[in-house]
């Protein structure tokens, strides 16, 4: 797999998250997917496929007008991306803006695992919750 490959895969897997396509982002991610997810406290708490998916259903991202932006992307190590993005979203006078350092495994064209650090990881709990 090229780094355009990776960064390609990455990229496919953040619009999917955008729209909130489900079925789609399930698709994206390998059975034995893994996830280190940022807790409000700072810490990480890891959940696998299906309980990633699971969590993207309960934030309802179509109700927030979520927006992704991807200021870097760099493929650190072959299979290896380490993407920078910056979240915009939105309900009513909740407005969240917060940056995500997101360091993506990609195995035959699908993310196998995903380490999450966030700059503002309270403020993202709260806005999700």
């Amino acid at each position: 797999m090229s780094a355009d490959d990776a960064k390609a895969a990455v990229t496919r897997f953040l619009r999917t998250f955008e729209r909130g396509d489900l079925r789609a982002l399930k698709g994206l991610l390998t059975e034995n997917f893994v996830s280190h997810i940022t807790t409000a406290d700072a810490g990480i708490r890891q959940v696998d496929r299906g309980g990633y998916v699971s969590g993207v259903r309960s934030m309802d991202v179509r109700s927030a007008n979520l927006r992704l932006a991807v200021p870097n992307i760099v493929e650190v190590e072959p299979g290896r991306v380490l993407v920078m993005v910056e979240v915009h979203a939105q309900r009513g006078r909740s407005v969240l803006h917060n940056f995500s350092g997101q360091l993506a495994t990609v195995t035959d064209g699908k993310l196998s695992e995903l380490w999450m650090v966030e700059a503002l990881p309270a403020e993202s709990d709260a806005f999700w919750s």
